[in-house]
């Protein structure tokens, strides 16, 4: 329900503005959770203790044109262990990530990430966030689970992603980090209106396969559908300030 809610956002949204392991498995799936043991460097939190964290993500995309330029999905947030991911550059998306990146549908990766021992707490935000706009989101960290990941998709695109890749919580305060946006690499970026759900285009599901791997994405280059003037970016995408509150 929560991204058959969110694609009708994504067509509510557009009427207004109009009016893992190296090479894992054959099937190039990627394993996400690694074992590993918690020493004394990962003692943020003390042991035996919780904390909680208040994440507020901004949009960083110009808000140009039809479409609102580049809304950002709602976020997946994660707490983890140090050696978990989400995603690594270099290596194939899990297919989770995959279809995180391409249609902004969420739930098979919150769903592996809550049945695995290697994270802690799983977080989803409640809307799209449009260019300029803001949105925090709280989080649980614990004893050896003091690592963030964050992904959301830029809607406007065939897979590209916002991404944080865990990141090392601090123990007091209040920290920023600066967003890259990366390409899954699970769908071709045709940069046409066939295959990109956003507002700009309303054609979730649709995708033409890619096998490539997970890295920064080049931005479009205009040999589609998008103009880039209207649709392109630059990174940072977003901007995330993360503050512990108790």
């Amino acid at each position: 329900m929560r991204n058959i809610r969110f694609l009708l956002t994504i067509i509510a949204v557009a009427g207004l503005l109009w009016s893992c392991s190296e090479e894992t498995t054959p099937t190039g799936s990627d394993d996400f959770e690694t074992l590993e043991s918690v020493g004394p460097h990962d003692l943020v939190i003390e042991r035996g203790r919780f904390a909680t964290f208040e994440v507020t993500i901004k949009n960083l995309a110009p808000a140009t044109g039809p479409g609102a330029s580049q809304p950002l999905s709602p976020p997946v947030l994660a707490t983890h262990k140090k050696r978990a991911f989400i995603f690594r550059t270099g290596r194939r998306a899990a297919p989770e990530l995959g279809q995180l990146a391409e249609d902004a549908f969420s739930d098979p990766l919150v769903t592996r990430m809550e049945n695995s021992n290697k994270f802690h707490d799983v977080a989803v935000g409640d809307g799209v966030i449009l260019p300029g706009d803001s949105t925090t989101i709280t989080i649980e960290a614990r004893t050896g689970f003091t690592h963030l990941s964050l992904v959301s998709m830029l809607v406007n695109t065939n897979d590209a992603f916002a991404g944080l890749n865990r990141y090392r919580l601090s123990k007091y305060g209040t920290t920023t980090v600066y967003l890259n946006t990366y390409d899954a690499g699970t769908e071709v970026n045709t940069e046409r209106h066939d295959d990109i759900p956003g507002p700009c285009c309303g054609n979730p599901f649709v995708r033409v396969p890619s096998r490539d791997k997970v890295r920064l994405h080049p931005g479009l280059h205009g040999n589609g559908d998008l103009d880039p003037a209207i649709y392109g970016w630059d990174d940072p995408i977003a901007k995330v300030t993360i503050k512990r509150v108790q």
